[in-house]
């Protein structure tokens, strides 16, 4: 389904056949992979980087997974201790090249931006807003995941998934397609992909507990209080929520891992869009947003700086809640009158 070229061209590999990537083949350079992922890291990325990861040291390479986190989503708090949160340009050497997973433009990877400006760079990604970076890019806006992507490159290069890596790979793209609610167009190659992977000894039970499991009971209180604050606009088709820094407080264990909000948000009758703000300090606001299907939530949230794809994006805004909100749902309200004119 994808051209390998590039990723065969970026790790010096002349032939696309696993029998050509034994440890111990001659004539071929040995590197240092450092695999970066975008800050706040969800389970599409951490995924992403740890099968690359595994493919990569069966190459015979040196690999160093890096994210400056947090790692505070239940679903990825125990892949954190495979991760290196601080890296110095002084540790940069020759053998080094580096692959960024998931990340729309270069600051997505936060602290380990200047690796980007130093070594040869693999981005493989698949966000609809994104700034071109990189030398060699992998770029699929249709693809529901990055996690999908990789399946598809490493496939054509023959490697056969070990059951620890399937089980990554349907994760990442259960988390990112909500467990399949946003699926849409492609979904005969989605659900062949995901046939592939089970498989190998995994199930979608396995992966859904992954994505929904592992939450505290104050957890899921919070969410009660987030839905008791939810304000309708426009007959419903803008539903807006909001979470505090004091709410927080009184969270055991991670604090995000909200998609089960969207989802039951989502199914209110006449619903567009879903906005969730979370306060991340005194006067400053992250904006998740949330579209049924006829909004283009990723390109709205470029106009403030921040990306993501059709149906889910968000960005950060120098305001208060309230003052996020009013902001919010007037731009969104144009985008509704604008919809009604097409």
């Amino acid at each position: 389904m994808y051209s390998s070229d590039a990723l065969r061209k970026f790790l010096g590999i002349p032939h696309l056949s696993v029998e050509n990537l034994d440890e111990g083949a001659s004539g071929r350079a040995r590197y240092r992979y450092l695999i970066l992922g975008h800050k706040e890291p969800d389970g599409d990325c951490v995924a992403s980087q740890v099968v690359m990861g595994h493919f990569l040291r069966r190459l015979g390479h040196e690999v160093v997974l890096l994210s400056e986190g947090p790692f505070d989503r239940p679903e990825v708090a125990e892949f954190e201790t495979l991760f290196r949160e601080e890296f110095s340009a002084e540790e940069l050497n020759d053998s080094d090249r580096a692959v960024v997973l998931d990340c729309s433009t270069a600051d997505r990877v936060g602290r380990f931006q200047f690796i980007l400006e130093r070594v040869e760079t693999l981005v493989i990604d698949h966000h609809s807003s994104r700034k071109s970076f990189g030398d060699i890019s992998v770029v699929d806006s249709y693809a529901p995941s990055v996690t999908y992507i990789i399946q598809h490159l490493l496939e054509e290069f023959g490697h056969d998934f070990d059951t620890y890596e399937a089980r990554l790979l349907l994760f990442g793209l259960c988390t990112d397609t909500g467990f399949f609610r946003h699926v849409e167009g492609n979904e005969v190659e989605i659900f062949d992909s995901v046939s592939r992977l089970v498989a190998k000894g995994i199930t979608l039970k396995d992966a859904f507990y992954m994505m929904y499991g592992n939450r505290d009971l104050s957890k899921r209180k919070l969410l009660g209080k987030m839905l008791e604050r939810v304000k309708s606009y426009e007959g419903g088709r803008i539903l807006t929520t909001f979470q505090t820094i004091e709410d927080r407080k009184a969270v055991v264990g991670h604090s995000r891992g909200d998609d089960e909000l969207y989802m039951l948000l989502q199914t209110v009758n006449n619903n567009e869009v879903v906005v969730y703000i979370r306060e991340e300090e005194w006067g400053g606001c992250s904006v998740g947003l949330r579209s049924r299907e006829r909004i283009d939530v990723g390109k709205i949230a470029g106009e403030y700086g921040g990306g993501g794809h059709r149906l889910a994006a968000g960005f950060d805004m120098e305001a208060d809640i309230r003052q996020t909100e009013e902001i919010v749902v007037e731009r969104l309200k144009r985008a509704l009158l604008q919809m009604e004119v097409l």
